[in-house]
């Protein structure tokens, strides 16, 4: 149970940090950060988006085979993405409901890869 509570607080931490890295608009592709305490952190790769108006499904390869979770961010074109859900290990797609289909919006993937080691993917925008 400690176990438990103590990755959804690092979760929830990361909520804050991903949304700092994802502040960014019209940003040139991420880069990959730099391995940390001897691990590989890479971002989600091959960011794909399915826009069917209303909702969007998101795909992305997983650089972690498995083992670690992800945050899918998103917003309005223009505006700060926030963090939307919280997608387990294994997991490389997610589908967002509800959105208008007049209004353009962007998302990312963030590998959390420890409570201090994430990395984004690059953000997919729709074209409406």
């Amino acid at each position: 149970m400690v176990a438990v509570v103590a990755v959804l607080v690092a979760l929830a931490s990361m909520a804050g940090v991903g949304l700092l890295l994802l502040d960014r608009q019209a940003a040139p592709p991420a880069q990959p950060s730099p391995p940390t305490q001897g691990r590989d952190v890479r971002p989600p790769g091959d960011l794909t988006m399915r826009d069917d108006t209303t909702t969007i499904t998101l795909t992305w390869a997983d650089p972690s085979d498995g083992l670690v979770p992800f945050l899918v961010a998103g917003g309005r074109t223009g505006q700060t993405l926030g963090v939307m859900a919280t997608v387990d290990a294994g997991q490389t797609s997610y589908t967002v409901n509800g959105l208008s289909p007049r209004v353009n919006y962007c998302f990312a993937v963030l590998a959390v890869h420890d409570t201090d080691q994430f990395a984004a993917s690059d953000q997919v925008c729709t074209s409406r």
